[in-house]
């Protein structure tokens, strides 16, 4: 979600709520319970569910609604956009074929970050996140290596605008503690996260430092715990995630 403005369009904000809703939805959804779910009238849902339709970004089938694929073409044509996508994405297949995890690339987008690449491994384990989706900063070891990147004064505007919320027993909450983790990382090459986020998942990430033409972003590896751990991990899996970071650093120079 992006930065709150007094100056909102009560109806363009319904039509994103009930598109949003019908994306959520795993099966096609009717008028009545778009209408619980948003909270709004059945002729107001139908009002907005016919001008979608009419835009291409819903489809009607028997008295249901689902999303259509135009919404996916929005997201490809966006992604496309960037350069660090552009020239870092069969890198990140690279390091998910090398590493057999889950590799992904993360740009930050306003107080977020945002996978907007991820690399499927092949041992049958999948990120709980999807491309697309913003993920705190603070939670992750993306997040935290963009932070470690970027000089102090904006990293204290970002927090300065995130509410630190307990996500698992590992999270950090406390600012101080936090400005703290970030200032002693800010050296280094490779940061890690165990748990933050997702219980028993570790990531290794290296953030790519933003340019004038490139948001900040980052490359991780992610997995479950009880196979991403030891010198497999802090060795193996960090070196292999440096090199490609390097790589990519080197392709948008």
């Amino acid at each position: 979600m992006g930065t709150e403005s007094s100056y909102t369009v009560d109806s363009t904000e319904t039509s994103l709520t009930i598109l949003e809703t019908l994306i959520e939805s795993n099966d096609p959804v009717g008028v009545t319970a778009i209408a619980e779910s948003v909270e709004v009238s059945k002729s107001v849902v139908h009002n907005h569910l016919s001008t979608l339709c009419n835009q291409g970004y819903v489809v009607h089938r028997d008295d249901q609604y689902e999303p259509a694929l135009e919404t996916l073409t929005l997201g490809s044509r966006t992604r496309a956009r960037l350069p660090v996508y552009r020239n870092g994405r069969k890198q990140i297949d690279t390091l998910a074929a090398a590493t057999d995890r889950a590799a992904t690339l993360f740009v930050l987008e306003e107080t977020n970050i945002v996978p907007v690449y991820i690399a499927e491994p092949t041992d049958g384990w999948s990120p709980e996140f999807f491309e697309g989706e913003p993920l705190p900063l603070y939670t992750n070891a993306p997040g935290k290596a963009i932070m470690a990147s970027l000089p102090p004064e904006e990293v204290t505007a970002l927090l300065d605008n995130i509410s630190l919320t307990e996500i698992t027993e590992a999270t950090i909450t406390d600012r101080e503690e936090l400005d703290l983790y970030i200032e002693n990382i800010r050296d280094e090459e490779i940061v890690f996260s165990k748990g933050e986020h997702y219980n028993g998942i570790v990531g290794v990430a290296a953030a790519i430092a933003p340019s004038e033409r490139n948001r900040a972003a980052a490359i991780a590896v992610h997995g479950r715990s009880d196979r991403l751990n030891g010198r497999h991990l802090s060795e193996d899996i960090a070196g292999q995630v440096l090199s490609i970071a390097n790589s990519i650093r080197a392709d948008l120079t």
